[in-house]
C-alpha cells in the first residue's frame, strides 16, 4: 500500500500489464510513468527516480474480525448480479493463478533467479526498517504466530496468522520500554513485561498498564522470497 501523494500532487494508477524483473508495473495517469508495486519505485518514464511512500496496511483477516474492529467503515466492492449471488461465489472460488502458485516457476524468467537461502516459492513476510531488510519464513511461524526480533537496533514485533494469512509488524517500544511478546488466543497476545494484552488487528492495548497504547505498525508485505529477494538482495532472512 502506497500513498498516491508526491511532490504536492494526487496521481491515480493503472495496472500497466508490463513486467520488470518478474513483477507488475503499475503506471499513474497523470504522466504514464511506470511504477514497481513492491518498491514504489519510478522505473521509466517522466518521473524515473521518484519513490511512492509506502503505508502500513491492515492484515488480511475474515470481515466478521474486521467489522468487530471497525463497525464503522466503508466498503468497496464490485457490482454484481443481486439476482443471481451464486455467480459472485463461483468467481471468488476461481483462481486464475492457481497453477502458477502451484508450479516451481517465478515468472517468464522462469526459474533462473534463485536466492539460496531459500526456494524459490517460499512465502516469506518482508519487512523495512530504514534501508534494512528481513524476510520472515512463513514455516517461522508454524509454532507460534508471534516472533520477537531486532533488526539494526530495531525490536519488531512480528505476527502472522497460518490460517487467515493475516500479517502486521509493529515497533515493540512504547514509551521508551521494549516490550516481548507471547500469543494468547486469535489476534490477540500478551505483553511479559507489564501484562498488558494487544489487539494485533489494531495495535492497541485493550486491557492492563498500558491500555489505550498504540504500537507503531511497520509496513510489512507477503511475498514470494524470489521476489523479495530480487528487489532487495541485501535482506537478512530470520532463523
Amino acid at each position: 500500500m502506497y500513498s498516491r501523494e508526491l511532490d504536492g500532487q494526487t496521481y491515480t494508477f493503472g495496472v500497466s500489464g508490463r513486467l520488470w524483473r518478474d513483477a507488475l508495473l503499475m503506471y499513474d495517469h497523470q504522466t504514464r510513468t511506470l511504477w514497481s508495486h513492491i518498491t514504489g519505485e519510478a522505473v521509466k518514464g517522466e518521473l524515473k527516480g521518484k519513490r511512492l511512500t509506502m503505508l502500513a496496511g491492515m492484515p488480511r483477516i475474515a470481515w466478521k474480525d474486521w467489522r468487530r474492529n471497525h463497525p464503522e467503515t466503508k466498503v468497496l466492492s464490485v457490482p454484481y448480479d443481486l439476482r443471481h449471488p451464486e455467480r459472485r461465489m463461483q468467481e471468488r472460488k476461481f483462481d486464475s493463478y492457481a497453477r502458477y502458485h502451484a508450479g516451481p516457476d517465478t515468472g517468464i524468467s522462469g526459474t533462473r533467479y534463485t536466492d539460496n537461502r531459500l526456494m524459490n516459492k517460499e512465502l516469506v513476510v518482508g519487512v523495512q526498517v530504514n534501508e534494512n531488510y528481513r524476510a520472515y519464513p512463513f514455516p517461522a511461524f508454524e509454532r507460534t504466530p508471534i516472533i520477537n526480533d531486532v533488526l539494526e537496533s530495531v525490536p519488531l514485533l512480528a505476527f502472522h496468522d497460518k490460517d487467515s494469512s493475516a500479517t502486521a509488524v509493529f515497533r515493540r517500544t512504547v514509551d521508551g520500554q521494549t516490550l516481548t511478546f507471547e500469543p494468547t488466543q486469535g489476534y490477540f497476545a500478551r505483553d511479559t513485561t507489564t501484562g498488558t494484552t494487544w489487539n494485533l488487528i489494531t495495535g492497541a492495548a485493550t486491557e492492563g498498564e498500558l491500555k489505550g497504547k498504540l504500537l507503531e505498525r511497520l509496513p510489512a508485505i507477503n511475498v514470494y522470497w524470489f521476489a523479495w529477494a530480487r528487489y532487495h538482495p541485501e535482506t537478512t532472512v530470520y532463523e
